[in-house]
């Protein structure tokens, strides 16, 4: 499904960086999210690029689910300040930063595939309730399935992302396999490529980031393909949240754009035009309608 940003209306603001910090906006003392936004007129919201379909390129252009919840919780400030105009400035977030730009206030809210969990270095940060429910999967080349499977990791390379949580389980589960790490924009679809070029024998991320990566660069993971995601049944069930500053009635009213019917039905869009439902890996793990 393609959300074209024209009909998000949204304004791009211009982000600039000097030596590895950000510009941040001025805040006045005290004030809360949405009365900021109502001096400013300006949502600011952190998206990743690299975070298929949450947020992700295709043909150069931005697109994904966190572009159409963007827009709901644009509509329902709207509706709940009484203003009649607020503008959307986007700034793509990435693994290394996301956590920082919320608690430093350069964005409002962040959303991408972020497993809720305790994260005591970012005391003024917290999540929003879950919008979606994944599991940690494994992508692997059909005839090393069994090994990888049935395996403590001794003599198993396994690619991960950096600066995600996924390290630590992989950990867990193969003890004596080497990591070996992506990362950058491309670092999802940089793994998967090394375990079909045979590089690694395997690549780690949650199922619906391999899948919709795989299904973007049109690489075959069906029953007669090379590529396979195992294990059916996840190695964990993830609970992705917005990341947000702490601030009660900020968290109220994004809750309750996340628990309203309009967005249920663009999530329900969004994943029936991903793949169909038997490719769609994490079933095992509870739908969060349900």
């Amino acid at each position: 499904m393609s959300v074209k940003l024209s009909k998000l209306l949204l304004s791009f603001a211009l982000f600039c960086w000097f030596g590895g910090g950000y510009l941040t906006p001025s805040i006045a003392k005290g004030e809360t999210v949405l009365e900021k936004i109502n001096r400013t007129g300006v949502l600011r919201v952190g998206v990743r690029n690299d975070a298929i379909p949450f947020g992700y390129r295709d043909n150069g252009r931005l697109e994904g689910l966190c572009l159409s919840l963007i827009q709901l919780i644009r509509e329902e400030i709207i509706r709940t300040e009484q203003r009649n105009i607020i503008s959307i400035d986007l700034l793509v977030s990435g693994l290394y930063n996301r956590f920082d730009i919320v608690q430093d206030k350069v964005v409002d809210l962040e959303c991408g595939p972020n497993s809720i969990r305790s994260i005591p270095e970012y005391s003024r940060v917290t999540f929003s309730e879950p919008f979606f429910i994944s599991g940690l999967q494994l992508i692997t080349r059909r005839d090393r399935t069994s090994s990888v499977l049935n395996s403590d990791g001794k003599d198993l390379t396994i690619g991960v992302l950096a600066y995600t949580n996924t390290e630590n389980l992989i950990k867990e589960k193969y003890p004596l396999a080497q990591l070996e790490f992506f990362q950058g924009a491309k670092g999802n679809l940089r793994g998967i490529q090394s375990v079909n070029q045979e590089r690694i024998d395997a690549f780690a991320n949650d199922g619906i980031l391999l899948l919709g990566e795989a299904i973007l660069n049109r690489i075959p993971i069906e029953d007669n393909s090379p590529l396979s995601i195992v294990p059916e049944i996840p190695l964990t069930c993830e609970r992705y949240g917005l990341i947000l500053p702490k601030d009660e009635n900020w968290e109220n009213l994004v809750n309750s754009v996340l628990q309203s019917e309009d967005f249920r039905r663009i999530r329900r869009d969004w994943f029936i035009s991903l793949a169909k439902e038997s490719l769609i890996p994490s079933q095992q793990c509870v739908d969060i309608d349900s």
